[in-house]
């Protein structure tokens, strides 16, 4: 009953569809700077899903499709790609990747490899049913304003006996390169981040699986998945400082940020130097069949 009282009183904000787009708006240079380090989960999904074999894919939140090179010549040459997002600045920058010029409000068409580029919100897809014998959603899921409607919009735009792949936020503890900040903010500084939904809502196993059932999905696997990032000496910890994330707890320290920024910088050292152990993040990985 506490616990309820202290929700109604001090309600977790969720963050609106607007103020996501925005954010990715904002930070796209920022994150697509370090965007290799996030890739070794799709390299797996698109692996377990074995692109090679299918003919119509859909990715939700692609982002700057780092490796687009890799998985669009892994697919077969008359396979359309269907590649969407909902930051404008994400999308230009995949355009200019694949070598094409990407127009806001349009679809791009890269014919060498029967791409696909166009702003689409994953929640409200704007493809026929049962478009889609692939279905790609990598570390989007978990910041979505509503993950039971794209999952829902999800096995709507799949043809039956189609498979989707999604990868969230994963183990907390081992992904301290986004929790490490608020936590050296909270314990050492005695400041307390404002009381958010985070990422890692839906780290937990049996809940994803739940979610997935609940939507219609069947042959559902899930696991967890470490991918460390390349900060492996002192120069890359100093780079830290201008990821979106850190940043952001930068800020939140006030007057205090150089204590901040050298109470991280020892943290990071001890896992880097002394434990001899990568930072990164923990995923976890679901692909789940429409019956």
């Amino acid at each position: 009953m506490a616990e309820q009282q202290q929700q109604q009183t001090n309600p977790i904000k969720i963050s609106s569809l607007e103020e996501v787009k925005q954010f990715w708006e904002d930070n796209a240079e920022s994150y697509l700077s370090k965007d290799q380090a996030h890739n070794g989960f799709y390299y797996t999904l698109i692996n377990m899903l074995k692109l090679e074999e299918r003919k119509n894919i859909l990715e939700v939140g692609a982002g700057g499709g780092y490796l687009y090179n890799h998985s669009l010549q892994r697919k077969l040459p008359e396979a359309n790609y269907y590649a969407t997002d909902i930051s404008d600045s994400m999308l230009e920058t995949l355009c200019k990747r694949m070598g094409g010029q990407y127009t806001p409000n349009q679809t791009t068409f890269i014919p060498n490899y029967n791409l696909h580029i166009s702003n689409a919100n994953g929640e409200q897809l704007p493809f026929k049913d049962e478009t889609f014998d692939c279905y790609i959603c990598n570390l989007c899921l978990q910041i979505t304003t509503n993950p039971d409607k794209m999952l829902s919009e999800a096995i709507r735009v799949l043809q039956k006996g189609g498979y989707a792949g999604f990868t969230v936020w994963g183990d907390k503890e081992k992904s301290k390169f986004f929790t490490l900040s608020s936590k050296v903010l909270s314990e050492q500084f005695g400041i307390q981040v404002p009381l958010v939904r985070n990422s890692f809502h839906l780290n937990d196993k049996n809940q994803l699986i739940k979610l997935l059932e609940n939507a219609g999905f069947t042959n559902i696997i899930c696991w967890n998945q470490f991918q460390p990032f390349p900060y492996i000496d002192e120069q890359d910890i100093q780079a830290l400082f201008t990821i979106p994330s850190i940043k952001d707890s930068l800020k939140k320290a006030g007057d205090k940020q150089e204590e901040f920024k050298q109470a991280m910088i020892k943290e990071f050292q001890q896992i880097i130097v002394n434990n001899r152990e990568p930072i990164g993040l923990d995923g976890l990985m679901i692909i789940a069949k429409k019956p």
